[in-house]
């Protein structure tokens, strides 16, 4: 019989062992003890009104804002929701966690993180981080990747150029939101100010309108500074969303230095953690020496793009996160995302 075949043993064993612990109430305290050294970050980007597509941002990073109130409903239920800066002080020190502790964070800046997350975030009395891409807000340029999202659905016709690379089809929605992620992962690589004029020449030649389509979409200094005062952390996330991995050492200390300075004029305290742009995630985005170089320029933490749990004493500068969309809207899937990875050996 199969199930008693030698190479079962080992899981027959392990079943067994688990459903011992499991009677013997050991397992529970072991569960118990573990959610003690581990914490969780959540990663959101944009909150949009309903379940439509918005065009600044790839529907993968999206979830509709009663999606984003049910969870956060489960989450005061389920979770200890904590600043990430008591979190990024408890894995320094190597000490205990809250129990079941998990941070909630935002990446680039959105207004949407405003006008529709902190209603509910303030409603539950929950602290979040924000990262904002500080050249972008308050009317500044738009984070380019918004802007090839905005150029490949709006430019007419059938085909979309760009200087330097090959022609783009252009079709239906798919096959345009297709297009736009092969142009943004081939645009990452590239130095801010050259993808840019090469993004305006290219609408101009489309005779698309960005600054029309793409107005609003981002932050007010005003806004951030309201986040702030309510206990929201303000975080550094460059000031173009630069690759700060591909880009040359001096480029990408001028932006970090940037980013953390204009947040600080502007918000009265200093930027002291920092989320890596990973536009596309095609692209290698961090690595030791930019965590080097953010230690030097006086960040306490920065936070990566991949699932994981935090535990004392782990790298500070490699802090991961789950990131939440559409996959992940149901409760249920949420609720099991978490306890998977909170549970992982």
């Amino acid at each position: 019989m199969n199930d008693r075949h030698p190479s079962n043993l080992p899981r027959l064993g392990a079943w067994a062992a688990k459903r011992m612990l499991h009677y013997s109430g050991l397992l529970a305290l072991a569960r118990h003890a573990r959610s003690r050294v581990r914490a969780l970050v959540l990663r959101y980007h944009v909150l949009t009104d309903g379940p439509s597509d918005v065009l600044y941002a790839a529907p993968g990073v999206c979830l509709p804002v009663e999606a984003f109130r049910l969870q956060m409903a489960f989450v005061r239920r389920a979770y200890t929701v904590v600043p990430l800066d008591e979190l990024v002080a408890a894995v320094a020190r190597g000490g205990k966690l809250p129990p079941r502790a998990l941070a909630i964070t935002f990446d680039d800046g959105y207004a949407d993180n405003h006008r529709l997350a902190f209603p509910v975030l303030q409603g539950l009395g929950f602290p979040a981080t924000l990262y904002v891409t500080t050249g972008a807000l308050d009317g500044g340029p738009p984070l380019w990747m918004s802007v090839v999202r905005a150029l490949v659905r709006g430019a007419p016709g059938r085909e979309l150029s760009v200087a330097g690379l090959p022609a783009l089809a252009l079709g239906t929605v798919a096959e345009r939101d297709g297009a736009a992620r092969i142009l943004t992962r081939a645009l990452v690589p590239l130095a801010p100010a050259d993808r840019a004029e090469r993004l305006a020449r290219a609408a101009e030649a489309a005779g698309v309108d960005l600054e029309h389509r793409l107005a609003g979409v981002m932050l007010t200094w005003a806004e951030v500074r309201e986040l702030a005062r309510a206990g929201w952390t303000i975080g550094a996330h460059t000031v173009t969303h630069l690759n700060v991995a591909l880009a040359s050492p001096a480029e990408a200390e001028a932006e970090i230095v940037a980013s953390r300075d204009a947040i600080a004029a502007a918000v009265g305290a200093p930027a002291l953690h920092f989320a890596y742009p990973n536009t596309g995630g095609a692209h290698r985005y961090f690595g030791p020496d930019t965590a080097a170089l953010l230690r030097r320029l006086g960040f306490r933490s920065a936070v990566v793009s991949r699932a994981g749990a935090l535990r004392p004493g782990a790298d500070l500068f490699t802090l991961p996160r789950l990131g939440i969309g559409p996959r992940l809207a149901p409760v249920g899937e949420l609720a099991a995302a978490l306890e998977r990875q909170r549970l992982a050996a």
